[in-house]
């Protein structure tokens, strides 16, 4: 089980979906035979990452509630769980996973970099940032703390760079970008972030439009490679709003093309905080 967990861990963050699925369909089948509460929950989570990178929702959402079940702590299921509802637009549901999470009283800094991350990615899909605050200081005593893992401490490095991104703050995107560059060509487990969308973002934040296209097209490559399908939908519309900034020659017909693709996307996977943002984009475009 536990071979089986680092490997489908190393598939999705190469972009190798299919080898994931196998490899964590297998470990789910084990688990089960198993019954290790621990190894359950995380055979089930890592059963659902693979679903929700591909925008299988329903059967994602199945397997989150049984991993919620079995563990009383279980704050990678919370925020994964959390992200899901929040893409498909079912926002009152979302509140109530991330109510869970935030109240929580388990407090490690593996627990608190989730916090710090989850908070300024929902926000990005919502457009509310009434916890960006509590978030940003979460995510600073992670960054403080000398027992904080590597892990813990790259997902508060990237919440605090998605706030900068949310706060449109060139210099803190700077030195974001400058701390999470070496990480490009990868995804965030769990939350289902490829990190070259993150450094396109920090990018045109830091006013770098012509970096910021070369990371934008990485993510594409990226995601049509692996299958992530919502990750893919996300990175056309933030690549697109890059060229409509930009606006050279070009850009605004490029733009339309990746916006049409994102709305494709998001509508046949139903995320409905996506559709919403392209189509108000593509208005834009219309006037």
């Amino acid at each position: 089980v536990a071979a089986r967990y680092f490997a489908v861990t190393c598939l999705i963050n190469n972009g190798d979906l299919e080898g994931a699925r196998q490899h964590a369909d297998a470990m789910l089948a084990t688990a089960e035979r198993l019954r290790d509460r621990f190894w359950l929950a995380s055979a089930l989570w890592k059963n659902e990452i693979v679903h929700r990178l591909a925008g299988e929702w329903r059967i994602a959402r199945e397997l989150s509630d049984r991993g919620l079940l079995v563990l009383s702590v279980p704050v990678l299921l919370l925020t994964d769980r959390i992200m899901l509802e929040f893409e498909v637009g079912d926002v009152s549901q979302g509140e109530v996973f991330l109510e869970r999470l935030l109240e929580d009283s388990h407090r490690t800094e593996v627990d608190q970099g989730c916090r710090a991350m989850v908070v300024p990615l929902v926000s990005r899909i919502s457009g509310v940032d009434d916890r960006l605050e509590s978030a940003e200081s979460t995510a600073q005593a992670v960054l403080d703390s000398p027992s904080a893992t590597p892990t813990a401490t790259l997902r508060a490095l990237i919440g605090l760079a998605l706030m900068a991104v949310q706060r449109g703050d060139s210099a803190g995107a700077a030195g974001h970008y400058a701390a999470l560059a070496s990480s490009r060509g990868s995804v965030m487990i769990g939350f289902s972030l490829v990190l070259d969308r993150l450094l396109g973002l920090l990018a045109q934040t830091m006013d770098n439009p012509e970096l910021a296209a070369v990371h934008f097209e990485d993510a594409l490559a990226f995601c049509r490679k692996a299958g992530y399908r919502p990750e893919l939908a996300w990175s056309c519309c933030d690549y697109a709003d890059m060229l409509l900034q930009r606006n050279n020659e070009g850009d605004r017909t490029k733009a339309n093309a990746l916006l049409d693709e994102s709305l494709a996307i998001s509508s046949e996977l139903g995320m409905r905080p996506l559709m919403e943002r392209v189509l108000s984009r593509r208005e834009i475009l219309g006037a």
